[in-house]
């Protein structure tokens, strides 16, 4: 789902709008909420939802929900399939690095090997090990670190906050595009920040002032999320 050619897009159409100070003209391409075409399979039915259509075929189930939890946390699990594409090369499946800012992850392996990286430091989780847990605010990422049996790995957020919705936009606008890398990267920024998530390939100080100042201008083109998807 993440590739580094999407995330170059995305840290050079941010560059561009805010040195140029305007705002690019809405492709007919755009994910508005009016032109998004209906996928196969709708992510938002259900507690199992998932990428049908791309290579990772990302698929993602619901176990507890923010609503079964009264918001304590929500668990997840994700299928991260053996050489499914990654951020970083020849990482199967990893994100960009990243930071949840008022929430904290932890990962349990059901089967499969599991490598992650916290602020630096890399560590390693099979079947069986305990959680590895990852304080608010610090940036991380993972990965399948087998590039030939798939991972089965459970997430828990605490707290819950509305990261159901955030799978499920994603997962529907992958699926709408045929690949994350095809949908406009000036809406993942809308939908990034508006889930308190931070990109940290890019220094904080320049997230925050895109975040604060030039997501508010998007948000009048793209939405952060899509009923859609989400119900």
């Amino acid at each position: 789902m993440w590739t580094q050619k999407n995330l170059a897009r995305l840290c050079a159409c941010a560059v561009i709008a805010v040195g140029a100070g305007i705002l690019p003209q809405r492709s007919t391409t755009s994910t508005s909420q009016n032109s998004l075409s209906s996928p196969s399979k709708d992510p938002g039915l259900g507690r199992v939802f998932e990428n049908s259509i791309s290579g990772d075929r990302s698929r993602f189930t619901i176990l507890e929900s923010a609503e079964d939890t009264l918001g304590e946390y929500l668990r997840v699990e994700e299928l991260i399939r053996a050489g499914s594409p990654g951020f970083e090369k020849g990482k199967s499946g990893s994100p960009p690095l990243h930071v949840h800012n008022h929430q904290q992850e932890c990962f349990e392996v059901r089967s499969g090997s599991f490598s992650y990286q916290i602020e630096g430091v890399e560590g390693h989780l099979g079947p069986g090990d305990k959680a590895a847990c990852i304080p608010a605010g610090k940036r991380h990422n993972f990965w399948n670190a087998d590039n030939v049996t798939d991972l089965t790995v459970v997430y828990t957020l605490r707290p819950a906050l509305t990261s159901e919705r955030f799978f499920q936009t994603l997962c529907g606008l992958a699926q709408d595009a045929g690949t994350l890398d095809n949908v406009n990267p000036l809406q993942l920024f809308v939908t990034f920040t508006h889930y308190d998530l931070q990109l940290a390939i890019m220094p904080k100080p320049v997230w925050l002032m895109i975040s604060k100042v030039w997501v508010p201008v998007l948000q009048l083109y793209w939405h952060p999320y899509y009923t859609k998807y989400t119900g």
